[in-house]
């Protein structure tokens, strides 16, 4: 099963670990050092263009950012039994 997070990607949901709403902890210091570290180790996909995140899905090897918010994602994973 897939969890799909816009812009065309779709992730297996036995791969999350996390979703992040980014709109409570965006501006906390450890959550823009977890970013940064990421990106810096290009492990951070991105949605192409300029929307605004709203979510950070965290699995065992890539961080994505994703246009919609942690609360549908979850919901979304709900649907097929799996709670985040």
């Amino acid at each position: 099963m897939y969890l799909h997070i816009g812009n065309e990607i779709s992730i297996p949901l036995k791969e999350i670990i996390a979703i992040i709403g980014l709109d409570t902890v965006e501006s906390a210091v450890p959550t823009q050092e977890l970013l940064e570290l990421a990106e810096n180790k290009q492990d951070l996909i991105a949605p192409a263009g300029e929307s605004k995140p709203k979510s950070c899905i965290i699995t065992s090897d890539k961080y994505y950012l994703s246009t919609i918010s942690a609360m549908t994602l979850a919901r979304r994973a709900k649907q097929w039994g799996i709670d985040i």
